[in-house]
Order: structure tokens, then sequence, then C-alpha cells
């Protein structure tokens, strides 16, 4: 098996952090040695609401104009979308994306945003549009974790920060059936975020990458529970077979 050679420039991504958290055995074996989590269906359905989103966003951003379901939210009076196009399409693209490089670490994080909005002050604040079909919305730790690492590689970058971000809603609306069209409602849900940690933790996933040392799994990770019994399971199978020979 080919090994990653860790002498090749270091990049983290803000999913890659969220792993590490996960578990530092999976976060180890993918970045140190090239072997991922197995890779699960591809949400196609949340990936061509998101395509369709930033082209209607885009539209107002054109012409200058808020998005109607932020209109509704009080607080962005004084705020607009952001207007540099090309810009912001560097920081959309997943192998570009919004990224900073720490010289002390060697090592560069990044992520890539849906969208961003602009205060009359200049601060930014960064929209990630989230389609679901819950009943019930809920901002998850790891979607906090993802508006503070973005929040910290923009002011890494110099950029002012409004310490806010908006998550962007799109709730499937079940109350008139489906009738081959599928309805959606609009719901903003601001936080506060706190880049505060994220350096410490942007540093211990480096020093874990480059580490020739595999570090312990979660107790609670899935993956390696599911591996720790298949590799009992194939041992137990192999001595059965010694002792069927002898």
């Amino acid at each position: 098996m080919a090994f990653i050679s860790t002498s090749k420039p270091l990049k983290i991504s803000r999913a890659n952090l969220q792993l590490m958290k996960e578990c530092p055995r999976c976060f180890w074996l993918y970045k140190h040695k090239g072997i991922g989590r197995p890779q699960g269906y591809p949400y196609t359905l949340s990936i061509a609401v998101d395509q369709l989103l930033k082209s209607e966003f885009d539209e107002y951003r054109e012409k200058g104009k808020m998005h109607p379901v932020l209109i509704k939210h009080s607080g962005l009076t004084e705020a607009h979308l952001y207007p540099d196009q090309a810009q912001l399409q560097k920081w959309r693209n997943n192998f570009e994306g919004l990224k900073y490089h720490d010289e002390g670490l060697d090592a560069t994080l990044f992520g890539a945003v849906d969208d961003m909005l602009e205060f009359s002050d200049g601060s930014l604040a960064v929209i990630d549009y989230k389609s679901s079909g819950a009943k019930e919305i809920s901002v998850y730790d790891d979607y906090q974790m993802q508006m503070d690492t973005y929040t910290y590689i923009l002011e890494q970058l110099g950029l002012k920060t409004a310490r806010k971000a908006y998550f962007v809603f799109f709730q499937v609306d079940k109350t008139d059936g489906f009738r081959g069209r599928l309805p959606f409602r609009g719901e903003i849900r601001e936080v506060t975020t706190d880049p505060s940690y994220i350096y410490d933790l942007f540093s211990k996933a480096a020093q874990l990458a480059r580490s020739d040392t595999p570090p312990p799994s979660h107790s609670e990770c899935q993956y390696c529970t599911w591996w720790n019994h298949h590799k009992k399971a194939i041992s137990e199978e192999k001595l059965e077979q010694t002792l069927f020979d002898n």
C-alpha cells in the first residue's frame, strides 16, 4: 500500500477538523496514509438544491438586491450580498476555497463557502445553505464549528468579520402533499461565531497528520468498531481453519 508523504504540502479542510473530533484514528488514517472512510450514497437532492440556490442568490446579487428569505430576518437591514462575484466563486470552489496558510505550522486550512454577507462597516458574515426534510430545524455542533472555522480563516486573511454567520434552511413543506413538486419554506438561523479555539484544533490536526504513531480511536466510532469486529472474526476463522486442518 502506498503511503502519503508527509513532506508534501499539508492541507486540512474544515471537514477534516470535524473528522478529527469524531475519531482521531480515522483522521490519521485519511491524512497520513490516504485511507478514507467508506463513502456513502451522495446526497444528490441536497446538491441539486445547493446549486439552484447559488444561481438564485447570484441573480439577486447581480441586481444589487437581497434574497427575499434574507429580507425577512431582523438585523440585516445594514447588510447586502457580498458583491464581488469573482472572489466569491473562488471561495466557493472545493479545490481552491477560502484558505489560509499558517507559516508556523506549514499547513493550509481551507473550506468552501456557499455565500457571504457584507455589512455597512465592511465586516463579513458567511451564509450556508441547508436543505432539510426534518420536522424541526437544528444547528448541530459541527455546523457551528464550520462557521467558527470560516470566521477564523477570514480574520487570518486580514478581513473584518461580524462574528456572526447565517444558516439559510430550506425546509420541505409537507402540508399540501407532493403533487409532482417539492415545495420548500425558508428559515434563517443566526449564530454567533467564536474562532478562538480553531487554531488549537488546526495545530493538533497538523501535528497528528504528520505523526508516524497512530492515535487511539474514539470509543464510539462505528467505523473502528466494525474494523475491530472484522479483524476478530477473521482471526477466529483462521484459528478454526488451523484446528480443522490439523
